[in-house]
Formats: C-alpha cells, structure tokens, sequence
C-alpha cells in the first residue's frame, strides 16, 4: 500500500515538472502552433475588404457660364447679342456609393445649386425710335438641382492620397424667377412668369481624397457639368400691351470647385503580411 501511495506522488512530481518545462515556451510569446506571437504569422491573416457602401457630403461654388441668349422677336429682326453671363452660386450635396474594388467606385448623387444672377444685353434696328436702335437688357435668377450617376476610378493610393477621375449622366432640372426685359428707347419693361424645365445632364470628375481614418476621408474635387438650356416663361410687357414667349438662357455649364467627405461603413483593413 505504501508502494502504490509513492508511485502516485512520484508520478505528480513529474507531471508537475513537465509543466514547468513547458512554461518558459508559453511566456516568451509562442501560440499553440509553436509560432511567435510577437514576430508575425505562420499562417497569413485574411485578405481584408476593399468593398462596401459609403455616404456622402459636399459644399463648393458653382462657376457658371452660358453659350447664347434667344428669344421669339429673333426670329424676325436682326438682333446682335451683345453680352451674356451667369454669376457663380453656391451648391450643396449628398450621395450614396458603392466601392467596388480598390480602383473603381460608383455613386448617385444630387446637389442644389442656389441663385445664380443673370445679365444678358442684345440690341436690333428700330426705325420708330430716334436712335434707329433698341437694346434689351434682361436680369433674372436662375437656379437649379443636379441629379448624377457617377463612376471613378481611383488612380493609386499613395500614404492615405488617393488622385481619382470620373464620369457621370444624369438630368438637371432649372428655374428660371424673376427676369425683367427692360427697353430704355422704347421706354418699355417686360416681367416674365417663373418656369421649370428639366435637360439631360453629363459631368466629368477629378480630385484628391485624403483617408483620415480607415472610415472617414476627405475630398478636394473638380467637376465640369453641362446642364443644358434654362427657359423663363411668358414675358408680358408692364401695361400688359403685348407679350411674348420668354427668354432661354442657352447652353449652360460650369466649373464647380468642391470640398466634401466620405463615410464608410465597412472598414478598411490595412495589409498585413506573415514575419518569418
């Protein structure tokens, strides 16, 4: 009995002993799979993402130009435009997109573009006035929503700076409030009713985003945007002697200056590569 009792406490010892052997392996830092927890892998981790949905915000300046100014009395005299232009006007987005992969990214977007003023001058031979000359000088706002589907691509990232490009269609929809037509010689003025129409639209992209964290980046962009042709409504002269049909404001396009910032939902994982 007595030899049965001390070939159990023989048996502990060593076990014990065992352990103890194997502890200094435990405390330097080795996994269950005998590799180093502090110099790496063994067995590489997994690929992270490069996919998923992110939102969108943006503020810039709209700077507007127009191609050429037409009305229903050109159809009939020799006008000469003289002078045409849109002011610059703020604008104000959102979007939603989806990052396919590390290079190509797809959104839809819309941004309100708030009042643009609006000055136009033209002039055409009158032979009832004394100058042989009437001018027209039209002011109006114009205002407008640009709605897109865009597609980048992301050039390279370069420590979080990501240069990118892109392409979008779309349709704008504009109003034009409040034009005056005003005819010094003939000592006449015109009001014109608002009125909305909506164009096919297309834009090109180019910027700079910047990931500040694996979520949230910062973007610096360029955009051309070509919104077509905005139209006022019936103009109708002061003592409601005539009328005629309006006035378009033709080929309207702008370079917009932008400043926004995108938040993923999925986090982006950086690259982890095995340390033998």
């Amino acid at each position: 009995m007595n030899t049965y009792r001390g070939s159990l406490l023989l048996g502990a010892v060593l076990g014990s002993a065992f352990v103890l052997a194997l502890a200094p392996n435990a405390l330097a830092g080795e996994d269950i799979y005998g590799g180093s927890l502090k110099g790496g892998y063994d067995v590489p981790p997994p690929v992270p993402t490069d996919r998923g949905i992110y939102f969108k915000g943006y503020i810039g300046q709209a700077n507007n130009n127009v191609g050429g100014i037409f009305t229903e009395p050109m159809l009939t005299s020799p006008f000469t435009i003289i002078s045409h232009e849109m002011k610059s006007s703020p604008l104000y987005g959102l979007g939603i997109g989806y990052k396919r992969n590390h290079w190509l990214r797809l959104d839809l977007t819309g941004d309100y573009r708030g009042d643009a003023a609006f000055f136009g001058l033209d002039s055409a031979p009158n032979a009832g006035l004394p100058t042989g000359l009437q001018t027209n000088e039209y002011t109006a706002d114009v205002r407008s929503w640009l709605f897109l589907a865009n597609a980048y691509w992301d050039i390279c990232n370069f420590h979080g700076f990501t240069p990118y490009v892109g392409a979008g269609i779309g349709f704008a929809n504009l109003t034009v409030a409040g034009l005056k037509d005003v005819n010094d010689p003939a000592d006449s003025v015109f009001f014109a009713a608002s009125h909305t129409n909506t164009n096919f639209a297309w834009a090109l992209h180019a910027g700079l985003a910047y990931d500040v964290t694996d979520r949230f980046a910062i973007d610096l962009a360029y955009r051309y945007a070509d919104l077509g042709t905005a139209k006022s409504g019936i103009a109708t002269a002061y003592d409601g002697s005539s009328s005629y049909s309006g006035v378009s404001i033709q080929d309207i396009t702008s370079n917009d200056l932008i400043v926004g910032f995108r938040y993923k939902l999925q986090r982006e994982q950086p690259v982890m590569y095995a340390v033998k």
